[in-house]
């Protein structure tokens, strides 16, 4: 799909990935991309390092009231689901309200935001919607596992969506990358990718149409060697707790 001339919304682009996104679509071509952010600092911060065709608006994606708001500013052409928070720790004694939260954020956030979205794509009959995940929803990493488990979740939310809107000319595409380098990371020692190199990727797999790619080398291999040897894979994953 063409990036030229759409409009994009991305959630969570106040910093780090999503903030990327902002810069690599204006610079695509994007005609205007809509930051959405939970903090008024990260919104004045965006209007004030891309002054030209940003629009900077409230989005908390638990937040029925925000969505809805944001679904009525007019059509959108690419939706970047980017949104999400990271739990570290055993998922049998870590603080279950932070599981609640995490899975309120990557998992229904996305398909709230979603339902309000879609029917302006399915209208317009053109579009795609980008769900970011983690290759690691295909094989868990214990560290972060509760959070892994919330990507394998949108991973196949992903896929029923394709299913239910592929005949309306809406491309859906989950992708892949592994760590990279951010706060959320930030307590993770393993090998992190940068936040300019997933971004780049996501926008040729969005030009691509790419099916639920993978993201660096690193992704490639995780899905190798779950071809190969799932078993080998996650025995040697479970060193990272």
């Amino acid at each position: 799909m063409e990036i030229e001339g759409k409009r994009v919304l991305i959630s969570g682009a106040g910093r780090g990935l999503g903030r990327t996104l902002v810069a690599a679509f204006v610079k695509a071509g994007a005609s205007e991309v809509l930051a959405g952010t939970r903090r008024q600092e990260d919104r004045d911060s965006l209007l004030h390092d891309f002054p030209a065709r940003v629009t900077a608006v409230q989005l908390d994606v638990t937040s029925d009231a925000d969505v809805n708001a944001v679904a009525h500013l007019g059509p959108i052409d690419i939706l970047i689901n980017n949104a999400g928070i990271a739990c570290y720790g055993n998922p049998l004694t870590m603080n279950f309200d932070d599981v609640v939260h995490e899975l309120s954020v990557n998992y229904l956030g996305v398909l709230r935001l979603t339902r309000a979205i879609a029917p302006g794509l399915i209208a317009q009959r053109e579009g795609m919607i980008v769900n970011v995940a983690t290759a690691f929803a295909k094989v868990n990493l214990p560290i972060v596992g509760t959070y892994c488990a919330t990507k394998a979740a949108l991973l196949s939310l992903g896929q029923a969506l394709r299913a239910y809107l592929a005949e309306d000319g809406v491309r859906v595409i989950t992708v892949m990358p592994t760590t990279f380098d951010s706060d959320m990371s930030s307590g993770a020692n393993v090998p992190k990718l940068t936040q300019q190199f997933v971004a780049d990727e996501i926008l040729v797999a969005i030009r691509e149409e790419r099916h639920d790619p993978p993201i660096g080398d690193e992704a490639k291999g995780v899905h190798e060697a779950l071809m190969k040897d799932p078993l080998a894979l996650e025995q040697r994953l479970m060193i990272y707790k």
